[in-house]
């Protein structure tokens, strides 16, 4: 069995290589835009399911505690920890793994540390000769000076990925009961052009017409589905007084704002040059760790000023919680892995199709009448999801041929 240091050592070498200075660059690029594509897909269907189950448990079963349902949905990504030793019979391989995918994503965030890590490499190499997975255990490599600062690293960003995902979901939870529903679907859908901004400021991603279009498209579409046809059976529970309204509607412009921002973190602080699915899912169950063991601390806040009255739900209720948790799961590991993959932009915008699946499903299930404007809003969602992944492919194409 290979030694965690030749591991590592392989994985310093492709650091030294840009990725984009391979000749299989491009074919490359091609496999991940195309996989992300699958796996929007996935996304896509596992959004439609949640959607459709929390909607039943608020409104069907009334169950309305927002906050905890978050709190077990996002708490259940840790399951795909242990799911990931479905296919990986070797736990010290797996983590050893891992942990080089995270060397080389160090490597990249705060190169002024690499050189450090390899002065602690060479010194173990010194320290343990024969220093192989199969004689080394899990405490070894977790108190590795070679790994410390990548392990430390890595709890840090899956803490505050854990945190980004749990503020702008519940944000949309508490808009609910202050602006109207059409307000805010649209405001909150306006999070790819947060991202596209985001992407420009921290990822240098250039501004393009095409992409611009595409996110005007993508927004406009959503407000014709929202404004038109909707206004006269909107939900009636929340309050019309004006200065309320506003603060709804501010409140759901920075949940936007703040997903936007955390789709473009992760693909900044949280995704290696090279995709890991491997990386990527043990991202997604440590946000899982952290939000099970330390968002849980606003509950008996709630609680205590009365906001969100703390109760147990009955078996059935927490089985479709559980279900809701699940599809998160699918979901929330899809769309990590799209970002990746391809872009914030590609994934904001690709997950802004499952509107008018939404739409379409609730005419099958609960025979919700298909108006022109969802018609015409799901049309120019479709086009803008289409135009991006035009762009992009034609970007592609010609890094293969001008390069």
């Amino acid at each position: 069995m290979a030694s965690i240091q030749s591991s590592s050592q392989a994985v310093n070498e492709e650091n030294g290589q840009s990725i984009e200075d391979d000749n299989n660059f491009v074919p490359v690029r091609k496999t991940y835009n195309t996989l992300g594509l699958s796996i929007l897909c996935i996304g896509i269907a596992s959004f439609v399911i949640q959607t459709e189950l929390a909607q039943f448990v608020q409104t069907g079963i009334k169950f309305h505690k927002p906050y905890f349902i978050l709190w077990v949905a996002h708490s259940c990504y840790m399951i795909i920890l242990p799911l990931q030793f479905m296919f990986r019979l070797n736990p010290l391989q797996y983590l050893v793994e891992f942990l080089d995918v995270g060397v080389e994503l160090f490597g990249t965030i705060k190169p002024t540390y690499y050189s450090v890590l390899t002065r602690n490499q060479a010194a173990e190499e010194v320290d343990h000769n024969n220093y192989s997975i199969d004689d080394t255990s899990i405490t070894q490599i977790l108190t590795s000076r070679y790994y410390r600062s990548v392990i430390i690293y890595i709890l840090k960003i899956s803490l505050l990925f854990a945190c980004g995902i749990c503020i702008s979901g519940y944000i949309w939870y508490i808009a609910v009961n202050l602006t109207t529903m059409a307000k805010l679907t649209a405001i909150y859908n306006t999070s790819c052009f947060w991202a596209y901004v985001f992407s420009i400021i921290l990822l240098s991603e250039s501004i393009k017409v095409e992409k611009i279009i595409a996110t005007f498209l993508s927004i406009t579409g959503v407000v014709i589905m929202t404004f038109f046809g909707k206004e006269n059976n909107d939900n009636g529970h929340f309050n019309n007084n004006t200065i309320v309204i506003v603060l709804g509607d501010l409140l759901a412009c920075f949940g936007a704002l703040m997903y936007g921002l955390y789709q473009v973190l992760y693909k900044k602080l949280g995704s290696p040059p090279t995709p890991s699915f491997l990386f990527a899912n043990t991202i997604t169950g440590l946000i899982g760790v952290h939000t099970f063991l330390f968002l849980w601390i606003p509950i008996p806040l709630l609680h205590f000023t009365g906001i969100e009255l703390f109760e147990l739900p009955d078996s059935g209720t927490f089985g479709f919680i559980l279900l809701i948790a699940i599809a998160g799961v699918f979901f929330n590991a899809s769309f990590m892995l799209v970002i990746a993959l391809t872009s914030p932009l590609f994934a904001a915008i690709g997950i802004m199709l499952t509107i008018p699946i939404v739409a379409w499903v609730d005419l099958i299930v609960i025979n919700t009448p298909i108006t022109v404007s969802t018609v015409i809003g799901s049309f120019c969602i479709l086009l803008a999801f289409v135009l991006l992944s035009w762009a992009s492919i034609r970007d592609e194409i010609r890094k293969l041929y001008f390069s």
